[in-house]
Parts: C-alpha cells; sequence; structure tokens
C-alpha cells in the first residue's frame, strides 16, 4: 500500500486535538472520508427544505423551548416566595429571643457594677494605705541617699574631672581616626605635658594645637585665654582648635564654629572654635568640616603673600577689599615694630584692626562652609542609599552633581559650587574605602550607593506572531505499478 501526502486549511485559531498526531494513515483517511459524508448528507437535507420550511421548523423548536421556561420560571418564582416567609419568621423569633437575652444581661451586669463598686472600693482605700506608708518609707530612705552622695561628690570632685577629661581625651582619639588616610597625618598626645594642650596634630601643609572641654556648663573666658597663651608660645603649631563636646564657649556661640584670631611673635595664628560637637548629627562630619575650613585658612593666608594685582582684580569685591586690608595692615605692622617701640598704641589698634577684619572673614567663611557641608550632606542622605554588602551599585560623581545642580540651581549659583568643590565636601562624610579617585582632579567612582528613586523600566515592544502552523497528513492511495507523492505546503499567518 502506498500513501500520499496532501495539505488542508484550516482556521488559524483552531486547536489541534492532540490525538490526531498518533493517527495512522488509515485512521487519518476513515476520518476524512466520514466527515465528508456527513457534510455532503447535511448540505443535501439543507437544500432539500425551502425557506418556508426551515423558518417554520426553528419556530415551532422555539416555542417548546419557551414554554419550558415559562413553567420553570413559575415554579421558581412560587419556591422563592415560600423561602422568603420561612426565612422572616426564622429570623423575627431570632430577633426576640436576642432582645429577652439582651434585658437579661443588662439587668445582670446592673447587679454585678453595683455589688462590685463597693468591694473595689474596699480595696482600693486597703492599698491606698498600704502604698501611702511605703511612700513616706522610701521618701525617708530618698533623703538619705541624697546627704550621702552629696558629701561624696564634695569627696570625690576632683577625681570626677579627671575622669570626665580622660574620656574626652579617648573619644577624641576615636573621631581623630577620621584622618588616619589624610597625607602627612600624625597624632601626638599631649595632655601630660603643661601648655602643649591636649593633642598636636600634623598635617601635610599645618599644624594644629588641640584642647578638649568636656564641661556640662559654660566653657568660660580664661580657658580660651589658656589656649591663646599655649597656641603663641608653641612655634611648631599653626592652628588651634578648641572644642567643647557639651555645652558652648562663652561669648563664641554664635555659629557652631567660629574663629577668633591673635598675634604672636611670629604671626597671625587662627583659633578654631567648635560648640557642643555632640550635639551635632555627626561629630566625625564636624571635625571634617573644622579640617577642611583650615585648610581654606590657610591656602588664603599663603595667597595673600603670593598674589599679584592682575590675580586680585579677578576677585570679589568683597574678599579683595579685605585680603588688601590684610595685606597693608601686616606691612605697616612690621615696619612699625621694627622702627616704633614706643608707638605701642597704635600697634595695638593696628592689631585689632587685622584681627576683626579677619575674623569678620573667617567666620563669614566658617558659616558659609558649614552651611554649604550641611546642605550637601542633607541632600545626599535624602536622594542617594548605601548598601555595604552590594558592590554592584556604582555611581559616579559627575551623574551625582549634575542632578544636585538641576535640583538646587538657585543655591549652587547663589554660592557659586563648582563640581571639584561638591566631590571635597562628599569626601569629607564618605567613608574612603567606599570610593574610588580615578585621578586627583578626575571622576570618583562610589561603589554600594545608588539613587534611592532609581527606577529600571523596562521597554518591551510587542511583536507580531510570524509564525506559520503546518498540518501535513497522510493519506494512502492506491496507484497502481507507481509511488506518486503530492506535497502542497499551505503556509497560515
Amino acid at each position: 500500500m502506498t500513501t500520499k501526502q496532501i495539505n488542508i486549511t484550516v482556521p488559524f485559531n483552531w486547536c489541534i486535538p492532540e490525538i490526531l498526531n498518533t493517527l495512522n494513515a488509515e485512521e487519518n483517511a476513515c476520518i476524512l472520508t466520514i466527515g465528508s459524508e456527513m457534510i455532503k448528507e447535511a448540505r443535501n437535507l439543507v437544500a432539500g427544505l425551502t425557506q418556508k420550511d426551515i423558518y417554520q421548523k426553528i419556530k415551532n423548536e422555539s416555542k417548546i423551548e419557551i414554554q419550558q421556561l415559562e413553567v420553570d420560571l413559575l415554579v421558581q418564582k412560587k419556591l422563592n416566595s415560600e423561602i422568603d416567609s420561612s426565612m422572616r419568621n426564622f429570623y423575627e423569633k431570632q430577633v426576640e429571643q436576642m432582645k429577652k437575652q439582651i434585658i437579661d444581661l443588662n439587668r445582670q451586669l446592673t447587679d454585678h457594677i453595683n455589688n462590685s463598686k463597693y468591694i473595689i472600693q474596699e480595696e482600693v482605700d486597703k492599698e491606698k494605705d498600704k502604698y501611702t506608708n511605703l511612700l513616706e518609707d522610701k521618701n525617708k530612705q530618698v533623703l538619705r541617699i541624697t546627704e550621702n552622695y552629696e558629701k561624696y561628690l564634695q569627696q570625690t570632685n576632683t577625681k570626677s574631672s579627671k575622669k570626665l577629661g580622660d574620656e574626652g581625651e579617648d573619644n577624641f582619639m576615636l573621631l581623630s581616626d577620621t584622618f588616619k588616610d589624610f597625607v602627612g597625618y600624625k597624632i601626638e598626645k599631649k595632655s601630660h605635658q603643661g601648655h602643649k594642650g591636649d593633642f598636636h596634630l600634623f598635617f601635610e601643609n599645618f599644624n594644629v594645637l588641640v584642647d578638649l572641654k568636656n564641661y556640662t556648663g559654660s566653657v568660660q573666658k580664661k580657658e580660651l585665654e589658656k589656649i591663646e597663651h599655649d597656641l603663641s608660645i608653641n612655634d611648631t603649631m599653626d592652628f588651634g582648635w578648641l572644642i567643647s563636646y557639651e555645652s558652648n564657649v562663652s561669648d563664641w556661640n554664635r555659629f557652631p564654629i567660629m574663629c577668633k584670631w591673635i598675634v604672636t611673635d611670629i604671626g597671625l595664628k587662627c583659633i578654631i572654635i567648635v560648640n557642643k560637637l555632640n550635639l551635632s548629627k555627626s561629630p566625625i562630619d564636624m571635625l571634617r568640616i573644622v579640617w577642611n575650613l583650615t585648610n581654606e585658612i590657610h591656602t588664603i593666608l599663603n595667597k595673600t603673600k603670593e598674589l599679584d594685582n592682575s590675580e586680585l582684580i579677578k576677585m570679589k569685591e568683597r574678599d579683595y577689599n579685605v585680603l588688601q586690608k590684610i595685606k597693608m595692615a601686616q606691612k605697616r605692622l612690621s615696619e612699625m615694630k621694627r622702627n616704633v617701640v614706643s608707638m605701642s598704641q597704635i600697634t595695638k589698634d593696628i592689631e585689632n584692626d587685622i584681627i576683626d577684619a579677619i575674623s569678620m572673614f573667617t567666620n563669614e567663611l566658617s558659616k558659609n562652609e558649614y552651611d554649604k557641608s550641611f546642605k550637601i550632606k542633607e541632600w545626599w542622605n535624602d536622594n542617594i542609599d548605601f548598601d555595604e554588602k552590594d558592590k554592584n551599585n556604582k555611581i559616579i560623581s559627575t551623574d551625582i552633581w549634575s542632578r544636585f545642580k538641576k535640583e538646587n540651581k538657585l543655591y549652587v549659583d547663589e554660592n557659586k559650587i563648582l563640581i571639584d568643590d561638591f566631590k571635597k565636601y562628599i569626601k569629607d562624610f564618605v567613608d574612603t574605602n567606599n570610593y574610588i579617585e580615578k585621578s586627583k582632579k578626575g571622576v570618583i567612582e562610589f561603589i554600594g550607593f545608588k539613587f534611592k528613586d532609581l527606577l529600571v523600566s523596562d521597554n518591551l515592544e510587542s511583536q507580531k506572531c510570524n509564525e506559520q502552523m503546518k498540518i501535513e497528513l497522510n493519506i494512502p492511495v492506491v496507484i497502481e505499478n507507481k509511488k506518486k507523492i503530492i506535497k502542497k505546503i499551505n503556509n497560515i499567518k
């Protein structure tokens, strides 16, 4: 027996029965033959009926169905009516029973409240008397403890002050660890040496004498005078930091960070005063701001010695006037000290002018530096998230700067913030282990950071179905003495 292959066109949404794939050639031929005969008979039957006969037949069949539906509807209505009536009676009985139960319960509750009221009052009076006596005994005990504690404080006052000082020094050792990656950094403890302050900090371009105050009350004027004296006799120290952990420095608490200038035998020196370090959001960030301000003042002082007139013209009018006044005053002061010893009062006035001018400049600079750092840190916390474990999250400084500048355009323009300034402020509060600086003034890559509102959207384009369905049936055809294969492929899109 030979077979032949034919192609049959079917609707695209037709589902192929699974059994069709298991049939052999004879079974396929049988299905097609039987189906074709049935369709042929159906067509002959329909063709033999007139249009009127077809209409009458459909009408009769529909009439019987409608009558049956009407009967079903009447039966359903009757059943619903009976159910509604029985349910109504049932719920009315339930409501009556519940009303009676509520009345009984209210009566029982009233009796219980009246009986309990007297019992509770008696118990309360007993407990009240007992605790009144106990409270009197406790008050006497507290009074004795207070008296003993006051005596103890009087005996250990000196020891407590020393303990507070030691705690302040230990705390600063931990905080100063933030400078460990700074070029040339070194720290030396000097608290046990007279007139040396508590610590000496050494950096690449300048050195700092640190004096710590861990007082609960305000730091008095004599403590500021002490660091002035210590700074003036330590020629290797360029700056002084007076840091108060818990309280303000008397007369120097207008801003969190302030600057006081003094005149020494080798020139001007600046004392940076930090108020309430522990009350800041991050003492480490505050300490970095202090270092940044110190570095800025050091740079400005160096520029006053090196800048020529053409470069000074390019500076802002306010800064130029202040720096020019400092430069002229320094020149006059040097000449007068060498030639006119008797004019001490004039020298003192010039020194005060210099200190006032520099204080005005550096205090404003201090406030601006603090405000900028606080603004950038606040924006950073609101917009950027950090996951130490996820090293795949990376953002670069140029992307962060573009977004910050866009969202704070007015603030950036008013304060003339550049991308190099922006990177410097960020490096002050981001740990050095969490970023990579490509070059000294190049792009910085922050590792483990991402924008909080970053949404990854996948826009998938819809694709049209271009697949083709092919059905091949093998139907046996008996052909004498030769094989004939008819092949036709019908593509359905």
